[in-house]
């Protein structure tokens, strides 16, 4: 059964395509976007506008998630293989896309883009070039096409592809909007509650100074620590880790299946925090990673079974449909309101038999906290503030990697050192150099609590 909004949504555009070839769905992350394309392509299959259907998506592990659903709601094979009613992609497979043009040439057929802002319309991006290609191909191709998004906006502000922009503002014009103030009135999703934890005071030495810093922010702008390096910290790591094991041990008294996601900026990082779960928390967790070829059916084990934690570096953050996460402890080192958005969107979606709110820890950095305030305008709610106990007398960087932190043997270290250097800046050299010989001393936490709720009176 379709929710009420889905429902409206599949309506406005059934009767749309009677008028136009293109349609755009702006909804919440967890209101049930694919659920609602799958009732859509349905709708002109029966219809008889259409023969056939391609989905793509971001990733591989999405584009699985996409293919069961299809099946499921169409009752067809949804393989792309001879028989089939349609297949379903990801975007990086459009860089060998000539077979599949061939064939649906003279096929009526409904191309669905999931997360829509991963194409730019220009085609100048140098992070993919989905867009351009996307425009000049299949936008001719496609009898009709479905543009799905939960974040309606790219991080390099380019123009998203097939979406219609207002003039002057340059605002995103969709052709059917379901926000996330709307999915938490109609109870489609969690409200967030996000705790930001700032530092309260942090004495840097470095090459015979010292220099004493009263927040997080202070110390990213004056100081010499980047944030990459705050995130790495065993004492942070610990001190994030402890609020959201605790959270979800909570939630696990009455619901046994919930789960919890850590976002990690690196798999060296993931490793550290994995190791730091299991020694200090005696929590065991799922590491999934884009080097490791299974990490989808790790995802997938994961959906269905009912352990505690999985450790993910870019794989969850956006799509892959895990309804029983409801924490989440943030420690990567991106720090844009999209990649916000897409972890925060891991976490809300609504099930049953489990509480209507999702919890996500993160780190005060400054832009991270100003897109939460921004969210809480969205979603009135209220501030909070907390110190924490004493967390350490003083750090010593010995490199700057952090390798000691954690035990590592002979292989992993190799291992993961390429991966860092291929991650290093050399341009940055000298500054990590400095970072080398420097001690942080970090006298306390205070928990900032950025609580996103809807009041009764919000709502009416």
């Amino acid at each position: 059964m379709l929710r009420a909004w889905q429902e409206q949504c599949l309506s406005q555009a059934v009767t749309s395509y009677k008028k136009q070839s293109q349609f755009l769905v702006l909804a919440s992350p967890g209101a049930g976007k694919t659920l609602l394309a799958a009732h859509i392509a349905k709708a002109l299959i029966n219809s008889g506008d259409i023969d056939y259907v391609v989905c793509f998506s971001p990733s591989r592990i999405v584009s699985q998630s996409i293919e069961e659903t299809f099946e499921k709601i169409l009752k067809r094979k949804f393989n792309g293989r001879l028989g089939a009613i349609g297949a379903s992609r990801t975007y990086h497979s459009l860089s060998n896309a000539a077979e599949l043009i061939n064939d649906l040439a003279a096929t009526r057929v409904l191309v669905i883009f999931d997360e829509i802002h991963h194409c730019a319309g220009n085609g100048e991006s140098p992070a993919n070039a989905w867009g351009l290609q996307l425009l000049s191909t299949i936008q001719h191709l496609a009898t009709y096409t479905l543009s799905l998004t939960g974040t309606p906006w790219r991080t390099d502000t380019l123009p998203i592809s097939f979406a219609k922009y207002s003039d002057p503002e340059g605002n995103i014009i969709c052709d059917y909007s379901y926000d996330l103030v709307d999915a938490i009135k109609d109870k489609v999703c969690r409200m967030p509650q996000i705790t930001a934890i700032d530092i309260e005071k942090v004495t840097v030495k470095g090459l015979g100074k010292f220099e004493t810093y009263t927040s997080l922010q202070s110390l990213l702008n004056e100081g010499e620590v980047s944030y990459q390096t705050v995130i790495r910290h065993p004492e942070v790591i610990k001190h994030l880790l402890s609020l959201s094991a605790h959270r979800l041990n909570i939630l696990r008294k009455d619901s046994p299946n919930a789960g919890g996601l850590v976002v990690a900026s690196s798999y060296e990082h993931a490793l550290q925090i994995q190791s730091i779960l299991l020694d200090h928390f005696n929590k065991e967790s799922t590491l999934v990673s884009c080097r490791h070829d299974d990490s989808p059916e790790l995802i997938n084990r994961f959906r269905k079974d009912n352990s505690e934690w999985i450790i993910s570096i870019a794989m969850i953050s956006e799509g892959a449909d895990i309804p029983r996460l409801q924490v989440c402890c943030s420690l990567t080192d991106v720090t844009t309101e999209l990649y916000f958005r897409q972890i925060l969107g891991r976490i809300i979606r609504m099930t049953k038999n489990q509480p209507p709110v999702a919890n996500m820890y993160m780190l005060a950095e400054p832009n991270l906290v100003e897109f939460a305030e921004r969210l809480n305008k969205a979603i009135p709610g209220t501030y909070n503030y907390q110190k924490s106990e004493e967390l350490l007398e003083h750090f010593k960087m010995t490199d700057t990697f952090g390798y000691d932190s954690f035990p590592l043997g002979h292989n992993q270290f190799h291992d993961m050192l390429e991966v860092e250097l291929d991650l290093f800046d050399f341009n940055a050299a000298e500054d990590r150099c400095i970072l080398q010989t420097s001690e942080l001393k970090m006298a306390s936490f205070k928990s900032r609590i950025i609580a996103s709720f809807l009041s009764k009176t919000a709502l009416i």
